[in-house]
């Protein structure tokens, strides 16, 4: 049968098991602490597109007097004279516009807005807007729903129906002739006030933890570990495994005969340590050991 391990040991292996631990607490938390810096980035994206559609929304339309060849589609044209045409740009169309814009200069960050009811196929959803678009409508109160592709990390968040959206999603009878014109009277329609639109969607290149450690690297973090292990080795082996130690080989000196051996503990009334009360026990053993050798002498 093998030999139990030695307090050292154990105290060693338990250190060990600690600094493991604590290390794959760390990376629980930076993972964590990952999660959150993406969804923030995610989140105030899509907040900027809200607070956009809100914007063009609340004028009805967006006019301009120039189309490009880049973006040429509009909703409706105003003769203004004097061949000076303005043309008209619905939230979606100036949306669109938007996102085709940031998503080819942005260095992180891209958008779309979709549903599972569009106008134009070109912004029909993939796999992952499907499955958060049925989330939506399933559940209302989700706010959003994250998950990671590859290197990429993907946001959605849902567009509800308010009062001013159904003139161009309510019953068709009452849509503008130009949404009709477009768009036909059969698409997006329908909808009432709280309905899942659709959602804008926010696509961020993900953040490894590899590439996320050296935020918990740094000469204060590293100094203050190693510290702390340090200190807890130190404290283990001074003021317990060296003391146990000695406690060892004091008692089996006296066990071997010799009673001179001196124990030098603090007494139990001034102290708490179970080191030193183990010495007092020992001690009481010692004494009592003394007593009987000096009645065996006397005899």
């Amino acid at each position: 049968m093998a030999k139990k391990m030695s307090l050292r040991s154990k105290a060693i292996v338990v250190f060990f098991v600690t600094l493991l631990l604590i290390l794959a607490s760390l990376f629980a938390g930076l993972g964590k602490l990952r999660d959150q810096v993406l969804r923030n980035e995610a989140q105030a994206v899509s907040d900027q597109v809200v607070s956009f559609r809100a914007w063009v929304a609340g004028t009805g339309m967006v006019w301009v007097n120039k189309l490009t060849p880049q973006f040429d589609e509009y909703l409706a044209v105003h003769d203004a004279g004097d061949s000076n045409f303005f043309y008209g740009k619905n939230p979606a169309l100036a949306t669109r516009e938007l996102s085709t814009i940031a998503n080819k200069t942005s260095t992180r960050a891209s958008f779309s807005v979709t549903s599972d009811n569009v106008r134009q196929q070109a912004n029909a959803p993939d796999s992952f807007e499907k499955k958060a678009i049925a989330e939506f409508t399933t559940d209302k109160t989700v706010p959003f729903v994250e998950a990671y592709e590859a290197k990429t990390y993907r946001y959605a968040r849902p567009l509800i129906v308010k009062e001013g959206c159904l003139k161009c999603h309510g019953d068709p009878k009452d849509a503008p002739a130009a949404v009709i014109k477009k768009y036909g009277g059969q698409k997006a329609f329908h909808y009432k006030v709280g309905d899942v639109r659709g959602i804008i969607s926010v696509k961020l290149p993900s953040i490894t933890l590899v590439e996320a450690l050296p935020t918990l690297i740094n000469p204060w973090s590293v100094g203050g570990l190693v510290l702390a292990f340090l200190i807890n080795f130190l404290f283990t082996t001074r003021f317990i495994l060296n003391r146990l130690h000695k406690l060892t080989e004091d008692t089996k000196a006296i066990v071997s005969g010799k009673l001179d051996t001196p124990l030098i503990y603090t007494p139990p009334t001034e102290s708490n340590d179970e080191v030193d009360h183990v010495y007092h026990s020992v001690d009481l053993l010692k004494r009592s050991m003394e007593l009987v050798v000096r009645k065996i002498k006397r005899k």
